[in-house]
């Protein structure tokens, strides 16, 4: 018994395990490496700003094979309805397409608070956006991967 309590003292202490819980949500690796490896400010938030549209491709990209894998694998009928045409995975994706739209809306609005913070006139302004909405579609992959939509 005291092993484990130590054990878990130690590992509460530890960086590796509140890493993510500190971790601002406007820095990151992305911010960290254009910072670092372009000549000036300008190019910096350009290099920030592709990486951000790459995130975003990403991301739409998952849901519509998300979509995709529901609707093959989710092929039975909806009960209690007058529709025999329409399947679980019709349902299911219809309701994962929608609270993907209310997430994006989220995930903006959300993103352009944490830069308000920063104030619209200072030069990390976008950046920190960007990054942002980098962090939030990095998490919001793992939620969606979380529904094993590609099993059967």
């Amino acid at each position: 018994m005291k092993k484990t309590v130590t054990l878990f003292f130690i590992m509460t202490l530890s960086p590796a395990v509140n890493c993510a819980e500190s971790q601002d949500i406007s820095q990151g690796p992305e911010i960290e490496s254009c910072w670092r490896n372009q000549q000036d400010r300008g190019q910096a938030v350009t290099c920030l700003h592709q990486l951000n549209d790459k995130s975003n491709r990403e991301m739409d990209a998952l849901i519509t094979k998300t979509v995709k894998q529901i609707k093959e694998n989710n092929t039975g009928p909806v009960y209690k309805r007058n529709y025999a045409e329409l399947t679980i995975g019709d349902v299911f994706s219809k309701h994962f397409l929608a609270s993907q739209q209310s997430w994006k809306s989220y995930r903006n609005d959300f993103c352009l608070g944490v830069g308000s913070q920063i104030g619209e006139d200072a030069y990390d302004y976008w950046p920190s956006i960007y990054q942002c909405q980098i962090n939030l579609n990095r998490k919001h992959a793992e939620e969606i991967k979380m529904l094993h939509a590609d099993e059967r």
